[in-house]
């Protein structure tokens, strides 16, 4: 009896211990799950979202902006959306939500709800089985709600779309309202749209103010008046230089246009003008005239040397801040002729323009003067896309021996390319070639669209050596037309162009190419002319004895010999045109025939470990299935903190340096960070105060429906008040507010707690049980608690 009395002491103790944690969690889960809806209790913890200093932005509309950074190996996104709704955000290659990688968010009683999802052929949406991007911090105020995410460029999820050099489309819609469920969310029924976007080329976003003394030139039309009766019309005007007392450095440029008349205005180059100053006086006093037409004034053909290449969507150009472009150097030009294309392919009429570009330039110089170099193919009618086919490839040749003669010895630093065709273009290439070695590429698009045509601004500019070769390749699709394209002006011809921007200038402003007569008569199976005759007739073969060149082009059976005709062209001859500021390096008139050259060095092929492109992934193999959150304690001595990771094979790293962590910034004296002890992979900063006692928050994601978080070690109680920075404190101001950074699940309790029950392993059974019993009763506390509403507690309900 006596040696049973401390067991049953013990015994009563532990019971009444369970009898009290049990009326504590009772009491806790009763208050945290059934808090009515008008009376939200505050986050965990406030959310501060500073300053990024972003490399990149975008307006999507008057309410939805978009920041980014981009790195290596991952990209971080901001969006600030005039919203107390839900937001959409998405990826597509197509602009249309049906093939889109979407993540849908909000903010309800102060805490995130994110989910990463991918659209469907009938207008909505699924959440994807591998949840890819991590929500850093979320937070609404009166008037907007603001989300940061990030993810991998390459997540190899055939639910995403991978990040890449190629055009993607931004998808966004907004609603003025939570969701309450699936259903719910809506594209079509609230305000929504795209916009096509180069993610890592975009010309990057410069938040810094002007130079004080920046100056404004405007170049614009006058009364242009667009004709009913055609579809194409090249404008060009000159303009004069305005007074300069020195040299200036234009360092941004940008579009203006008349009312409705946009839509009309395909590009606006402006070029350098040369030759006498008397004549060019006269001719920037008028209005301007047709260009390449028999009226045009022949002094219009000094002005070769571009300067500014704007063409549709772009919305214009931020020079890099080492990098300027010249205006009234010592012996530059003072004169300027700005050429539009105007496009109305159905013959509207009453239309008047006066649209132009805007120059930026400042007296405060850069370090480098940059220079504008045209590569492509010479607009004629030798550049032949043929009917009907899907893929038709042209390839442009800025020669070897023309960047010999060219550039200095240690080359030009490309910094931003710019590539343009008509209405066909499918792709574009830029090759780089050195000796018998093919470089990467400096420009590589796969899914170029004719609408936007920007220029792509590298992080890092590409060196061009003397001896180099670039190739301009463009790729076609001409099945909806059955009849031949030429190259030439106009819209409905075809061009392949590639203006590259770059450091230091030198006298070169064109390197183009052509296929050679020899060439093209080879393609089309005719051996020999008949010399003098006109029009052109074919001599030989017999089949085609006395058919015109013409008669031939138009009878010729494409879809037959088309891979002859492909295969010749680009194997073929060619003639090389290289120009200088005043005068011709290399004549294509009298230039010998070129070949493309021969890289015995091809670029290397694709890395293995890379995944398919979107589409092409095999089915991930049950053994490696990606669950949505998995919680791993590490080995090792008892109490040794364990990590939080993704099922993701990664290596920790440090967050990475083009992508600032995100750090609380508070206004009390201390924030709690005992219980914030964690290690995270993938990149993730670390949830540990750094150096300054700060503490990085980068374990905010939550991905609502089927009960899941992201991250979810909990985190300590919220500071009093918060500094809030943003990039744009002139479009949304961000304050007061007590937005949640972490969402405690049910399912957390229970892994977390059978974590500490398992490893205290020494204990007695009774304990053992009275734990069970009370996790069970923390789920059963909070099963009628939906995802929808709770402030802390997570349902299983699927979104």
């Amino acid at each position: 009896m006596g040696a049973d009395a401390p067991t049953s002491r013990w015994g009563f103790r532990w019971f009444s211990v369970t009898i009290q944690l049990l009326l504590l969690v009772f009491l806790a889960g009763h208050t945290e799950c059934w808090r009515p809806a008008n009376n939200p209790a505050a986050g965990p913890t406030s959310t501060n979202i500073p300053n990024a200093g972003w490399m990149h932005r975008m307006r999507l509309d008057a309410n939805y902006d978009v920041y980014w950074s981009i790195n290596e190996s991952e990209v971080t996104f901001e969006v600030q959306v005039r919203t107390l709704g839900y937001l959409v955000f998405g990826l597509s290659p197509s602009g249309h939500f049906h093939d889109a990688d979407l993540i849908v968010g909000w903010v309800h009683n102060g805490r995130p709800r994110f989910q990463d999802r991918h659209g469907l052929a009938n207008g909505g949406s699924s959440l994807d089985p591998q949840q890819d991007y991590d929500l850093i911090g979320a937070h609404e105020n009166e008037t907007h709600t603001v989300m940061r995410f990030r993810r991998k460029l390459v997540t190899c999820d055939d639910k995403d779309l991978n990040i890449t050099v190629s055009t993607s489309w931004m998808m966004y819609a907004y609603s003025a309202s939570d969701p309450l469920s699936d259903a719910d969310i809506s594209f079509s029924n609230n305000p929504h749209g795209s916009k096509p976007v180069y993610l890592m080329h975009r010309s990057q976003f410069a938040d810094d103010e002007l130079p004080a003394d920046v100056k404004v030139w405007d170049l614009r039309n006058y009364q242009v008046s667009v004709p009913e009766n055609e579809d194409t019309l090249h404008w060009c005007r000159i303009f004069k230089l305005p007074p300069l007392d020195r040299k200036h450095h234009m360092i941004r440029y940008e579009p203006v246009f008349t009312a409705g008349s946009q839509p009309f205005v395909h590009h606006m180059n402006v070029y350098e003008c040369v030759g006498d100053p008397s004549v060019f006086e006269v001719l920037a006093a008028t209005e301007g005239s047709r260009c390449y037409q028999p009226s045009m004034p022949p002094l219009f053909f000094n002005c070769n040397n571009v300067v500014v290449a704007w063409t549709a969507g772009s919305e214009g150009f931020t020079f890099p801040s080492e990098a300027g472009y010249p205006m009234n150097r010592a012996g530059g030009a003072k004169f300027f002729m700005l050429e539009t294309h105007y496009d109305n392919p159905n013959l509207q009429s009453g239309i008047v323009d006066h649209s132009g570009l805007r120059l930026f330039y400042t007296s405060q110089l850069r370090h480098h003067d940059a220079g504008v170099l045209s590569v492509g193919i010479d607009p004629n009618w030798k550049h032949i896309v043929p009917p009907g086919q899907r893929r038709v490839v042209s390839e442009a040749h800025c020669v070897a021996d023309c960047t010999q003669q060219a550039l200095p010895s240690r080359g030009i630093n490309v910094f931003a390319v710019n590539q343009h065709t008509h209405l066909l273009g499918r792709q574009v290439q830029l090759r780089h070639i050195r000796g018998d070695k093919e470089l990467p590429a400096l420009v590589d698009d796969a899914n170029y669209d004719v609408h936007y045509q920007e220029y792509r601004q590298f992080q890092k500019p590409v060196n061009v050596l003397p001896g180099d070769h670039l190739i301009s390749q463009c790729t076609y699709n001409s099945e909806s037309r059955s009849t031949i394209t030429l190259g030439g002006l106009s819209t409905r011809e075809e061009t392949c162009l590639a203006y590259l921007l770059y450091w230091p200038r030198v006298d070169l402003s064109l390197c183009y190419s052509l296929p050679s007569l020899a060439t093209i008569l080879h393609s089309l199976g005719i051996q020999e002319l008949h010399p003098g005759s006109d029009p052109v007739r074919i001599k030989s073969p017999p089949e085609l004895a006395d058919q015109t060149v013409e008669e031939r082009l138009i009878t010729f059976d494409w879809d037959k010999n088309f891979h002859t005709f492909q295969e010749a062209t680009r194997r073929g001859a060619f003639r090389p045109l290289c120009w200088g500021k005043t005068q011709a390096l290399i004549d294509g008139s009298t230039a010998p025939d070129y070949y493309a050259p021969n890289a015995t060095q091809p670029l290397p092929e694709a890395d293995p470990a890379v995944c398919a492109p979107r589409g092409t992934l095999p089915p991930r193999p049950a053994t490696v299935a990606k669950t949505p959150h998995r919680k791993n304690v590490n080995g090792g001595a008892a109490g040794q903190s364990g990590s939080v990771q993704r099922n993701r094979t990664v290596t920790t790293t440090n967050a990475p340096a083009t992508v600032p962590a995100m750090t609380t910034t508070t206004t009390t004296a201390t924030t709690a960070t005992s219980s914030r002890v964690a290690s995270i992979t993938a990149g993730r900063p670390s949830l540990s105060p750094d150096s300054n006692g700060q503490v990085n928050n980068g374990q905010v994601a939550s991905v609502w429906g089927q009960g899941a978080s992201l991250n979810h070690e909990k985190l300590g109680p919220a500071p009093s008040s918060v500094v809030i920075e943003t990039p744009l404190n002139d479009v949304i101001h961000l304050h007061n507010h007590t937005a949640a950074t972490q969402e405690t699940t049910a399912s957390q309790e229970l892994s977390s707690r059978r974590a500490s029950v398992m490893h205290n392993s020494s204990e007695s059974t009774a304990p053992r049980l009275a734990s069970s019993f009370t996790i069970i009763l923390i789920a059963l506390s909070c099963t009628y608690n939906s995802v929808w509403a709770s402030g802390s507690c997570s349902s299983s309900r699927s979104l």
